[in-house]
């Protein structure tokens, strides 16, 4: 009979234990998808940080400053005049 309890409490343990390391496995398997997408949202901040300088530095040259804001808002300085060019008809 004393053969009969240990072996019930031997596969009572074995149970308890592969219970155990299911759930952490599974939590592992969690954090890990937590963790890839973490990485993915720092190397797209980590480009769009580098774009974001890279437009900085082009703004930061008072011609190119001036472009854009022609650009942007149809904007002209006060001794330019504007021009526009329309496409041919084909009637």
């Amino acid at each position: 009979m004393g053969k009969y309890v240990l072996f019930a409490i031997f596969i009572t343990a074995i149970g308890f234990v592969g219970y155990q390391t299911y759930g952490m496995l599974r939590d592992y398997r969690d954090l890990s998808g937590e963790v890839s997408e973490a990485k993915d949202g720092a190397n797209r901040l980590t480009n769009e940080n580098e774009e974001l300088k890279e437009r900085i530095e082009y703004l930061g040259k008072p011609e190119n400053l001036i472009k854009e804001i022609k650009s942007r808002f149809n904007y002209r300085l006060p001794d330019e005049r504007t021009i526009i060019v329309a496409p041919e008809r084909n009637n």
